[in-house]
């Protein structure tokens, strides 16, 4: 069976698989499913001064975490702004990795960073477009309110970073999970930032950016079938 860590992006925290993690813990093919607070988000936002908070802080926290629990057969999932997260982390956690699977991220090449992508002509996030638009297009009121509502502050650091690893370590397999209806990150986008991930495939998904508040049964059933995929 998988253990499966979920790694939230931009000003979200564990919070925002509240819908998605009882699906996948029902699942007979699920050991353990855990959500994490990156420092400076959710029930971390005031344990370090967002302005000194950097990419490497958020590798650390995802290698502690796992470590700490003595993880192994790891699906590490990561959303949007983790695309960042996700290669120094599984660089220092092989042995204990399954599968990297990228959830609509954002995945600088090598020596560029997250604020360089947002020049690119492709990704809205160059324009002026508000949370709800990019966030919640595909959501009910009620859950669009409850999203919003929940959103904190993003720290400038690793946005502003240089990133020196842009994808996982060789023998690691690795999956992008392209959401159709994205509005944060477009398709055309996403397939970009998969690239640069040097991901073994690319699967879709009917759903927005949210789609762990939108879609939560497919996105479990399409993470169960890429966690036991070779297996």
């Amino acid at each position: 069976m998988a253990n499966f860590v979920l790694v939230h992006g931009a000003a979200h925290g564990a919070w925002c698989w509240e819908r998605l993690v009882p699906i996948l813990e029902a699942s007979s093919h699920a050991e353990k499913v855990i959500a994490i607070d990156l420092v400076g988000h959710g029930e971390r936002l005031k344990e370090k001064p967002l302005d000194q908070i950097c990419l490497d802080d958020y590798a650390d926290d995802v290698v502690r975490e796992i470590e700490g629990r003595d993880l192994h057969d790891v699906v590490l999932v990561g959303h949007s702004l983790a695309g960042i997260t996700l290669p120094p982390a599984a660089h220092r956690l092989v042995g204990r990795l399954r599968r990297l699977v990228y959830l609509s991220t954002t995945n600088p090449p090598v020596g560029q960073s997250v604020e360089d992508r947002m020049n690119d002509p492709l990704s809205p996030i160059s324009r002026e477009v508000d949370f709800e638009t990019m966030f919640c297009n595909d959501l009910d009121a009620e859950t669009s309110n409850w999203l919003l509502s929940c959103l904190g502050p993003e720290p400038p650091g690793p946005m502003a970073e240089k990133v020196t690893v842009a994808s996982g370590p060789p023998g690691i397999p690795s999956t992008y999970i392209l959401l159709e209806k994205d509005e944060a990150l477009p398709p055309a986008y996403q397939r970009e930032e998969a690239r640069t991930a040097q991901v073994d495939d690319i699967v879709t998904l009917d759903a927005g950016h949210s789609a762990f508040a939108s879609r939560p049964q497919e996105l479990s059933d399409l993470l169960l079938r890429v966690a036991h995929r070779g297996n």
